[in-house]
């Protein structure tokens, strides 16, 4: 006898367990088709259990509403009585579901469960799945379009709202309710928080029917009260349910080393990432497991970053460029992104003309030393941190070498003035920007690819 205790279908496990387990086939109902599996992902075990009250489990399930779904199910049910109780046994409860069962049929809404009992193998229950318009929770009180398949699933545009989610998102505990908080100090700017919004929602109206956006002093939240889909984030994408402190965030291994973990972190930027002014990108987060696998995929795709107090991830100036490979699309970011690609940059690399006419000395600091075209030779102190020398040392260095003193600004930058020297160091060394101001043409094809998320 078939029961919510021994159905190999009720798992507590979401799709990233699954895959870390190599069970795998148990994300599909049915694996030849790659038909997503449902079922595991609405109903839970805990969804049987008993507290200190009975629990009613039919008021709890999820529901699959549809015309030929309806007509499919009577012609499958032979007998009324019999399914009745093979119901109030899956679940081990008396639940007095004749009344309810001619319900279900009036209003065309049926129980997963039922779906469950009248299928006699996962073939039927895929079959019926896919006869489904929408999925909804207690008496159609709020809908839900799932995809089907997981080609249907796996879209950039998913992966970006999973990134968001990470960020800024959460799924309150009873997995009822997402919500999302974007905002700013500057009122100005709010109105790029509201956008922000309204393109998020636009972007799952596929699969939602009712969402909504309030704002409240410097911010404004995007709120969804749907429990399919709430249910559907948690198993397919492992979005925590409740504080997020209380889970280790990571990147949903569905996505993971593929071509949609891009989108992913760009979601992740555009909610918990910050632009400088002066150049350079944060991303920002408590939790250390997701820093850290923010820093190994910038890392694989060649964009070097550091770690600050374990956190920030913070992308400088001389590796910004490299990031349009990511790119944002959050409206107010994009915009401030765009000003430092469209400025440039203002530091510079160097490279040698001709090894053999330069004093070895020399050889060991020049990647420390910059000139501007007001004749200034300049070192920053922070470049010093990184480099074996210390301040006293480049100090005699330069005295050596040059004959002259260097001097201190206010912001710790170390500097002389030498026309000769100017000359000498741009015959001997290149100094070139680190990366180029981008043109309109980049500027319109850069736009293209970060707003592809957005479009229909």
């Amino acid at each position: 006898m078939l029961t919510y205790k021994n159905d190999p279908l009720l798992i507590e496990e979401t799709a990233n367990d699954l895959i870390k387990n190599n069970r795998k086939d148990l994300i599909f109902l049915d694996k030849n088709k790659k038909t997503l599996n449902l079922y595991s992902a609405f109903i839970r075990k805990k969804d049987f259990i008993k507290q200190k009250s009975k629990n009613q489990i039919f008021q709890k399930a999820i529901y699959a509403t549809g015309d030929k779904l309806a007509i499919k199910i009577k012609g499958l049910i032979k007998n009324k009585k019999q399914l009745i109780k093979d119901l109030e046994n899956y679940a081990c409860q008396k639940n007095r579901l004749e009344y309810a069962y001619d319900r279900w049929f009036k209003k065309r809404i049926f129980p997963l469960i039922l779906l469950r009992i009248i299928s006699k193998n996962k073939k039927e229950l895929t079959d019926l799945l896919n006869l489904t318009d929408y999925f909804t929770d207690f008496l159609n009180k709020s809908r839900f379009y799932p995809p089907k398949k997981i080609n249907e699933l796996l879209t950039d545009k998913n992966s970006y709202f999973i990134g968001c989610s990470i960020g800024d998102g959460h799924i309150d505990k009873e997995c009822r309710r997402w919500v999302l908080v974007d905002g700013t100090s500057k009122k100005e700017l709010l109105k790029y928080s509201k956008e922000f919004c309204e393109k998020l929602k636009n972007l799952i109206s596929p699969y939602i029917n009712y969402s909504k956006i309030i704002e409240k002093n410097t911010k404004y939240s995007l709120i969804l009260y749907n429990k399919p889909f709430c249910r559907f984030l948690n198993f397919f994408f492992s979005l925590p349910l409740g504080k997020k402190s209380n889970c280790i965030l990571k990147v949903p291994l569905i996505i993971k080393d593929t071509s949609l973990e891009k989108y992913f972190w760009r979601g992740c930027f555009d909610t918990d990432g910050s632009i400088h002014k002066q150049g350079g990108i944060n991303f920002c987060s408590s939790d250390k497991n997701l820093l850290n696998e923010c820093s190994n995929y910038l890392n694989r795709i060649n964009i070097k970053s550091k770690k600050i107090k374990e956190e920030l991830v913070v992308i400088n100036m001389p590796h910004l460029k490299k990031f349009s490979h990511i790119g944002l699309s959050h409206p107010r970011k994009q915009k401030e992104f765009l000003k430092i690609l469209k400025r440039g940059s203002k530091y510079k690399d160097i490279k040698i003309r001709n090894k053999k006419k330069i004093n070895k000395k020399l050889l060991e600091i020049y990647n420390l030393i910059r000139s501007d075209n007001n004749y200034r030779i300049r070192i920053h102190s922070r470049n010093l941190k990184n480099s074996k020398f210390s301040e006293k040392e480049i100090k005699k260095i330069i005295k050596e070498l040059f004959g002259y003193k260097l001097k201190t600004t206010t912001k710790n930058l170390l500097y002389f003035k030498s026309k000769k020297v100017y000359e000498y160091l741009n015959k001997n060394f290149v100094f070139e920007p680190y990366w180029k101001p981008i043109d309109k043409k980049e500027e319109i094809q850069l736009l293209n690819n970060w707003n592809n998320v957005w479009l229909k």
